[in-house]
């Protein structure tokens, strides 16, 4: 796939998804479908745009990311888009006219325009989809605009999605999202306590940004050198052994071998219970058995 930087000369012809796609959700997906059909129509690369960092520094508000930017890059592959243009959203990029954006976009060699019916840019947001649409008009640039997609009588969104995974609602969460609720990360070493006296776990370093579900435990799969596993997440605290701080913790069913420091990949597929405070080791051992059992069903 090729990548692209906004400030850099482009000489790709190209028909180029505008929006922020924090994620790639159902939304997104008929968005993406669009430009890539134009794209085949022309002849020419299919591209989505998107931010490299977090806005939330810039915008004074905490903001969590659904996808990283590396989990985007790997989501726009594998839905078959041909080129990523990215930006970092930094002072300078805020605060750009509409006009000033319009007038760089000319510059990078693209030929259609796909956006969103509610897409905005330029300072202020005063830029909207009717005038992308005119200024394709006055460029001869192919443009096309893509009406809202509803889940469960609302826009499917980031912010609807965000609420769904604060709430444990996963299975809503990967519905709007078209595909499972994700966490990439490196195997790290945890306390030990899991391997010596429950079940053998993995424990996952999350990217600061990346957004965490609803504290909980969870029925998922572990994606370890391209095959899955069945697994159980526990995503907090281990309470039965006075351990307050909030991690990935990941007991992988059915795999044998050592994956410390090696990149995995978790899927979301079912929010199981709450996470509490059991009487022994033993206890906890038993109702993760049980846990177990659920969570064979999510790889079949």
């Amino acid at each position: 796939m090729f990548l692209t930087n906004f400030s850099n000369k482009n000489d790709k012809k190209m028909v180029l998804a505008l929006g922020y796609f924090d994620c790639l959700h159902i939304g997104h997906q008929k968005l993406l479908q669009e430009t890539k059909k134009i794209a085949a129509d022309l002849n020419v690369l299919s591209a989505v745009f998107t931010f490299s960092n977090n806005l939330g520094g810039l915008i004074k508000k905490k903001n969590k990311l659904i996808n990283t930017f590396t989990e985007r890059l790997t989501l726009f592959e594998n839905f078959g888009m041909d080129a990523v243009m990215y930006a970092e959203f930094n002072k300078d990029f805020m605060s750009q006219s509409a006009d000033r954006f319009l007038e760089l976009l000319k510059q990078k060699n693209v030929v259609g325009v796909v956006c969103g019916y509610d897409y905005t840019f330029g300072k202020n947001s005063v830029g909207t989809a009717e005038t992308l649409r005119q200024f394709c008009k006055e460029n001869k640039i192919v443009f096309s605009m893509v009406d809202k997609v509803d889940y469960d009588g609302k826009k499917a969104s980031a912010t609807r999605i965000k609420e769904l995974l604060i709430d444990g609602e996963i299975e809503k969460a990967n519905q709007c999202l078209g595909h499972e609720y994700f966490m990439s990360g490196a195997v790290c070493h945890g306390f030990g306590i899991g391997s010596k006296e429950v079940y053998p776990t993995a424990n996952l370093k999350i990217p600061q940004d990346k957004l965490y579900p609803k504290l909980g435990v969870y029925a998922g799969k572990v994606s370890i050198s391209d095959t899955l596993y069945p697994c159980v997440i526990n995503v907090g605290g281990r309470p039965t052994f006075d351990d307050d701080e909030n991690k990935i913790e990941v007991y992988i069913l059915k795999y044998d071998g050592n994956i410390y420091n090696k990149e995995i990949t978790v899927y979301f597929c079912k929010y199981l219970r709450e996470i509490k405070k059991f009487g022994s080791a033993e206890d906890l051992k038993q109702q993760i058995s049980k846990d177990i059992r659920i969570a064979e069903l999510c790889v079949k």
